[in-house]
């Protein structure tokens, strides 16, 4: 009994039987003399057609592979036929209109001369005609041994694209045993997203993260590959491609020498059946001794989570981002077979260069390589690992070099060049939420809750240059009376915070913290379009997760049987909602393995031993670092809006509010009934042009006669599966004649709010003069509702606003409010040479607002905010009422009583040398007012305070 292979190698079409092209099904068989099947294999040009006189190669589809393998002990019959039809993709003996004849050969694994190059052929149609040529190969295979096999891909050589001008080209390599026929991706390029051009040599190397496989074989391995072209598309695939520049498969044995040393695959045929391009490589089988010879076999570049070897995106595909420690793992394979010691080798080290010598680095530690295949990527240990500072990784091109060494080896060098995004900054409106029976959180506490996105979002890691607090005086502590232990209780406070947070850009988004002290039936609720969220300080559950939404984030796809989240992103991978490859944290070098949940999901991994049960997954990194730079780019290009034009002196009457928009919002319950808040009219635009709802909703102004005035479509978000009831919110432009406002599902009406005909009529009581006015202390103010009884003219809800006379603060710092007095602290309050305070009355839709008489008030001084101040880096940030965030030369440095050279603000302590400093900072607001920190202490050389000012 001998193992044979048979390979088809090749079609010639001499006669089609049509006047045109046409389509073929090619059917190739080896039966024995028994008449039992010992191989079959079809082709059908991918379904393209073939026409007259034309060279076809037959191989290169992992699906219908082209090579044979099967045992022999004496003849066999190899046998192909072939039929053609315009209509059916492939035909056969029952579906066809001509049929190309069929012709057969004999071989014998006892005789020789019968093996070689196979002619079958030619072939008589049923016309009488000259049909069709097959060559194929048939050859003995060695028994099979289980080998260390190096591959080493190089070149490809473009002879034609299918394209009048340079376009783009993806290559894709596939592996598949024989023993396991299991179908893998090796390798994939494409020229660094570069386009391409006819009758060029590149380097497979270029943009690809290695090129050297070390591979485990137990016996023949058939290799695949096919390429695709496509003016517009980084990566052509077969989803997707203008061109099909053909396929190649191949084997390698590694008891078949002539399958080993240089090779050369193609060319292969395009689909227009032109050459289309050729690769080189070599193949080498290891010795089976304990000499290393190491192979970097690929190369990770993460800052949270990385593609690699992963069904969800290229290696490398996930976008680095300035500013961020960068953990640069190496994968080794020793080159030392596993049967000597576990081919084992310890005390690899080596080197990495940056950006040709702007920066350069050893590993972390050595490490002990191994066998390719005994590489775990959980195991940092496995890797050579190199880190890159924060402040070495800036926007534009990285060219990262590394190389691994050990006594009697060094490695081959690999190079990547990779895209670094520009950082943006978060601008968060820092607020902490008090309740009946607990109190608020701390500065500090809130501060160190938020400063942990740097561990999971796509920017700086520095704090002190990736988020920007934002002050609300009058609203830095919010008091809450809302049942937050009930999901009505979290929407009503949601709402509390959405009409704070009215007044500010849509930039600028509000996280409100709650004391873990303080039951909630979730932890946390959000509101996208309004840009607020709540809830505790846990970074992935709470803090990441809720401003994720804010931030553009649907959930991850899972979550607790009887707790689902709803509002899914029907685009993230993998689709069980887990990371989807593996995490790591490069400064703390904790691991996450794929299986860890994402920080948008509801699920958590269980038995974790990392810090947290959730990371940040490819999909979201990706699509938030987007979304950042998308965010601001609209930002930059949107003119700010001007203030309200309000009345220059007092109010006592109430009179129309000028705000041009409306803002709508509302509830939707899971069995469609609609409930309505009180509508009322903004300066605050809508944040851009919304799309269409993916579910049809709509909100829409109409007249009395019907006539819609306005329509804006909207969303109610059904966070988890459970949820009784979702919030929609829109705004409209405000029209006075506006009689009904409408929820639409694709047309049909779901609920409507009656609007009363004219805005609410109340009066300010007091202050009605400035002499009532306590600039040091606390204004009372006053108001009466005149009517409010009837349905044509209800009950107004009230707002308390605060102003300068110029616009350049405008404050909210009392919301729904339904009796008629309010006392408002001036004392923290932003100064002023003229400020005002107004009441504004919503009846659902119009609205009015009375006005005190103006006041000055002095302006303030500016405060820290309270940051690491322990070391080596120290992180402030400082903050003026009148102004808002002081950041960079607004913070200035004093290292023992002398001027420091940086500014900004953060410092690294061990940049300043050794011995003991002190030091302090001082903020300084455009009016010049300013503030100094005394910091304390600090050692040089760790970086750390040894003794503490009375500071931070």
């Amino acid at each position: 009994m001998t193992q044979l292979r048979v390979s088809f190698e090749n079609l010639y079409v001499f006669e089609d039987e049509e006047a045109g092209d046409t389509r073929i099904g090619l059917y190739g068989t080896v039966t024995g003399t028994d008449g039992v099947e010992l191989g079959s294999f079809r082709w059908n040009h991918r379904n393209g057609p073939v026409e007259d006189n034309f060279d076809y190669p037959l191989d290169g589809d992992p699906a219908l592979p082209s090579v044979l393998q099967f045992d022999l002990n004496g003849t066999a019959r190899v046998s192909v036929k072939a039929y053609t039809d315009n209509d059916v993709q492939w035909p056969d003996e029952g579906h066809h209109e001509n049929f190309l004849g069929e012709a057969e050969v004999l071989i014998d694994n006892r005789d020789p001369a019968t093996l070689g190059r196979l002619l079958i052929g030619p072939t008589t149609t049923d016309n009488g005609h000259p049909g069709i040529v097959v060559t194929a190969n048939a050859q003995a295979v060695p028994p099979a041994q289980r080998s260390h096999v190096r591959l080493v891909w190089k070149d490809l050589v473009l002879i034609n694209d299918e394209n009048s001008d340079f376009t783009h080209m993806a290559l894709y390599i596939r592996a598949q045993g024989h023993t396991d026929p299991t179908d893998r991706e090796l390798l994939r390029w494409n020229n660094n997203g570069d386009r391409v051009y006819d009758e060029a040599l590149f380097p497979l190397s270029y943009g690809t993260p290695t090129t050297v496989f070390d591979l485990v074989m137990d016996g023949p391995t058939r290799f695949f590959m096919e390429a695709y072209s496509h003016d517009d598309d980084l990566w052509p695939s077969a989803e997707r491609y203008e061109n099909f520049l053909g396929r190649a498969m191949f084997v390698i044995d590694p008891a078949e020498p002539a399958t080993l040393g240089s090779l050369l695959l193609g060319p292969t045929q395009t689909d227009q059946t032109h050459p289309g391009y050729l690769v080189t490589l070599s193949a080498e089988v290891l010795p089976p001794d304990a000499t290393p010879d190491l192979q970097i076999t690929g190369v990770e570049v993460t800052q949270a989570v990385q593609a690699f070897h992963s069904p969800v995106a290229p290696d490398n595909a996930v976008p680095l981002v300035a500013g961020r420690t960068t953990l640069v793992r190496v994968y080794l394979d020793s080159g030392v077979s596993p049967e000597e010691s576990g081919g084992l080798v310890a005390g690899v080290t080596g080197t990495l260069d940056l950006n040709n010598g702007a920066y350069t680095a050893t590993p972390l530690a050595p490490i002990t390589a191994r066998p390719a295949d005994a590489v775990q990527r959980t195991e940092l240990g496995h890797t050579l690992n190199f880190r890159i500072p924060a402040d070495r990784l800036v926007p534009g091109k990285a060219r990262i070099l590394v190389q691994a060494s050990v006594t009697g080896s060094v490695s081959n060098p690999v190079e990547l060049l990779l895209d670094v995004f520009a950082a943006h900054t978060l601008d968060i409106l820092m607020v902490r939420v008090e309740t009946d029976t607990v109190p608020a959180p701390g500065d500090a506490e809130y501060i160190t809750a938020v400063n942990r996105l740097t561990q999971v979002y796509p920017i700086a890691e520095d704090p002190a240059k990736s988020i920007r607090y934002w002050l609300l005086p009058g609203n830095e502590v919010i008091h809450t009376s809302r049942d937050l232990g009930t999901l009505e209780g979290m929407k009503h406070f949601l709402n509390d915070l959405e009409d704070v947070q009215e007044e500010s850009a849509d930039y600028k988004k509000l996280y409100a913290l709650v004391d873990r002290r303080a039951h909630m039936e979730r932890v946390g609720d959000s509101r996208r379009e309004e840009n607020v969220a709540f809830g505790y300080s846990d970074l992935t559950s709470s803090v990441a997760h809720e401003l994720g939404h804010v931030y553009g984030l649907d959930h991850a796809p899972c979550g607790p049987q009887n707790d689902k989240p709803g509002n899914t992103d029907a685009n993230y991978r993998p689709p069980d909602g887990s990371i989807g490859d593996v995490g790591v944290d490069p400064v703390r070098l904790d691991v996450y393995p794929a299986t860890v949940p994402d920080l948008m999901s509801y699920c958590r991994a269980s038995g974790a031993t990392t810090p947290y049960d959730q990371w940040i997954g490819v999909h979201h990194w990706s699509r938030l670092r987007l979304f950042l730079a998308e965010h601001a780019a609209e930002r930059a290009a949107r003119t700010p809006r001007p203030p309200l034009e309000l009345a220059a002196t007092t109010v006592p009457t109430s009179v129309p509010f000028p705000g041009p928009f409306v803002r709508v919002r509302g509830s939707l319950s899971a069995s469609g009934t609609v409930s309505w808040s009180p509508a009322l009219r903004t300066a605050t635009e809508p944040a851009s042009a919304r799309a269409a709802s993916a579910q049809g909703y709509e909100v829409s102004f109409e007249s009395a006669t019907g006539e819609i005035l306005a329509r804006a479509a909207t969303e109610p978000r059904f966070q988890s599966a459970t949820q009784p009831e979702a919030t929609f919110t829109a705004r409209l432009p405000y029209h006075e004649h506006t009689r009904r406002i409408v929820l639409r599902l694709n047309g049909t009406e779901l609920g409507a709010l009656r609007v009363p005909p004219a805005p609410p009529r109340f009066a300010l009581l007091a202050p009605a003069a400035h002499p009532q006015i306590d600039t040091e202390g606390i204004l009372h103010l006053r108001w009466q509702q005149v009517g409010g009884d009837t349905e044509t003219d209800p009950p107004a809800t009230f707002f308390v606003r605060f102003s300068h006379a110029d616009g350049g603060i405008v404050l909210r710092p009392g919301v729904g409010l339904t009796g008629d007095s309010y006392d408002l602290d001036l004392r923290a309050l932003p100064g002023h040479r003229r400020c005002f305070v107004q009441v504004i009355a919503t009846n659902g839709y119009h609205t009015a607002y009375v006005q005190t008489p103006p006041f000055s008030l002095p302006l303030r001084p500016p405060r820290f905010l309270p940051a690491n101040s322990d070391g080596p880096l120290l992180h402030v940030q400082g903050h003026s009422p009148q102004h808002g965030p002081l950041t960079g030369p607004a913070l200035t440095w004093q290292v023992d009583g002398s001027p420091a050279s940086v500014t900004g603000g953060s410092l690294e302590v061990r940049s300043l040398g050794p011995g003991t400093h002190r030091l302090e900072v001082t903020a300084t607001d455009p009016d010049g007012l300013a503030v100094t920190q005394q910091l304390g202490r600090y050692d040089g050389t760790t970086g750390l305070r040894v003794s503490p000012g009375p500071g931070l």
